[in-house]
């Protein structure tokens, strides 16, 4: 059973962490790295490298985990039982202390394991409530609404002492879910944009919310600026992966990685002025993940943050490496296509922008107006000084789950 002593120690720490200096940062995560060196000797993909400077590990894909779960954990369990331990989660079936569960998944389907102690929950918990909430919010009860893909040990533990956490499954319809949400009266909603964006398209008011926080897949500036103004709340983002809870934005808006907790080198992408992450999460030790290679295309913020945490700063992320248009000659980022469309299209419109080598086609949901839809295309195409046609299509329908992609590329 998870112990509230370890969420507040791990609070604390956390929140001690968000006012030190760079320097004192990178201390303490190579005390963390020294730390986590026996858990690294029991796990058999990283065995043989333990005792040694993370740089001399090599960095794996994370297609290469997910082949074979056994390899990487430090409980000795088999790739077969981890396997079976997420299935069983995903039907509810609680196998002793140790939660396992399949993520979200991408927007091509793949999905990742994740496993925790309820040490590691505790200290998720305790990392999450510092990172996100503001001190005073704990001292007053809150109802906590997840409303993403599966809920999981990893979640739903938070729902002890002041907290109540309730899970709803993206599975049911729109109006279902505002129902059941707004008779749960949540306090805290954490919700995928594009239900989100449903709901603010329904006109749905959850008139106790006080916090929402949108993860899973990107949302651009224009797009959480209408949840605002819909919904009546500011959306924060939560940055999380399988490989670790990566990133969360600040009480200034500004998202910053967790340098306290996780060593995040940045690998550029070449052709681009972004770059994706190779994440070691320090404080991991049933599922160690050390230097696995990201999907996510992550581009740095130069401006400082006047929040006192020395965690690097990122854009949102827009999209996944493997979803960059690379034309011959001509190289065009998520962001770029984000930000060109939404200037036009603004954040209410559902759309997506698929591309490859010898054209782009704007897809639009059929209530938006041809005229908005033309104008949007040659904004693409002009912004993003496109060698190829847009061609718009009005038959994109309703996001549907688990996670959408706003960005694809298709070579060939």
């Amino acid at each position: 059973m998870m112990r509230t002593d370890r969420v507040l120690a791990a609070w604390i720490r956390t929140r001690r962490a968000l006012s030190m200096s760079p320097t004192q940062l990178a201390a303490r995560r190579t005390s963390m790295w020294r730390k986590l060196q026996p858990v690294i000797a029991r796990t058999p993909a990283l065995a043989h490298y333990a005792g040694r400077d993370l740089a001399e590990f090599p960095v794996t894909d994370i297609a290469d985990l997910r082949a074979d779960y056994g390899a990487w954990n430090s409980l000795g369990m088999s790739d077969g039982e981890l396997r079976g331990l997420a299935a069983a989660a995903e039907q509810g079936t609680a196998v002793g202390e140790l939660s396992a569960g399949w993520s979200t998944g991408t927007g091509g389907g793949a999905r990742g394991l994740f496993l925790a102690s309820p040490a590691e929950r505790a200290d998720y918990i305790g990392q999450s409530l510092a990172r996100l909430l503001p001190a005073r919010a704990l001292f007053k009860r809150q109802r906590l609404a997840l409303h993403l893909r599966a809920s999981n040990a990893l979640y739903s533990d938070v729902g002890r002492g002041r907290f109540t956490f309730a899970h709803f499954p993206l599975e049911a319809s729109i109006e279902q879910s505002v129902a059941e949400l707004a008779q749960f009266e949540s306090t805290i909603l954490i919700a995928p944009p594009h239900r989100l964006a449903a709901f603010a398209q329904a006109g749905a008011h959850f008139s106790s919310l006080q916090y929402l926080f949108c993860g899973s897949e990107p949302a651009g500036d224009a797009e959480r600026h209408f949840f605002t103004e819909r919904l009546g709340v500011k959306p924060r983002q939560i940055y999380q992966a399988t490989e670790g809870f990566l990133a969360a934005e600040c009480a200034n808006g500004r998202l910053h990685l967790n340098d306290h907790a996780m060593a995040i080198e940045l690998e550029p992408v070449p052709g681009t002025p972004g770059y994706r992450p190779i994440i070691t999460d320090l404080r991991r030790t049933s599922q160690p993940i050390v230097r696995i290679r990201g999907d996510d295309y992550l581009e740095l913020d130069a401006c400082p943050c006047p929040c006192g945490f020395a965690g690097r700063v990122i854009h949102a992320p827009q999209g996944r490496v493997n979803d960059i248009w690379r034309f011959e000659g001509r190289t065009v980022t998520p962001p770029q296509v984000v930000a060109a469309l939404e200037t036009v299209l603004g954040g209410d419109k559902i759309w997506q922008a698929e591309a490859g080598p010898e054209r782009v086609v704007l897809n639009l949901s059929p209530l938006c107006p041809a005229a908005i839809s033309n104008t949007a295309a040659r904004a693409l195409s002009q912004a993003c000084d496109l060698p190829v046609p847009v061609e718009v299509f009005h038959d994109l329908s309703a996001w549907s789950g688990p996670k959408r992609r706003k960005v694809v590329w298709r070579d060939g």
